[in-house]
């Protein structure tokens, strides 16, 4: 398998791992507090899933890139 396939199949591992953590963590911390009316701890929350969608957007833009090098070669 080519090193272009394997660093796109990696990030795209890296980007399912980072969503489940989004989903999964970072959502049910932003209801627990929402639910609470704790609005500091839920904004804390929001700041940390921008964090996390910011990163996955970024490997996200990685792997195009990765995939565009692949194909002008």
């Amino acid at each position: 398998m080519p090193l272009a396939w394997t660093v796109m199949a990696v990030l795209g591992v890296v980007m399912v791992a980072i969503f489940m953590h989004i989903r999964f963590a970072l959502f049910k911390r932003l209801g627990r507090a929402v639910a609470m009316s704790e609005w500091a701890d839920g904004g804390a929350a929001l700041a940390q899933i921008r964090t996390w969608v910011s990163i996955n957007l970024g490997l996200g833009v990685l792997v195009l890139i990765v995939t565009l090098m692949r194909w002008m070669t």
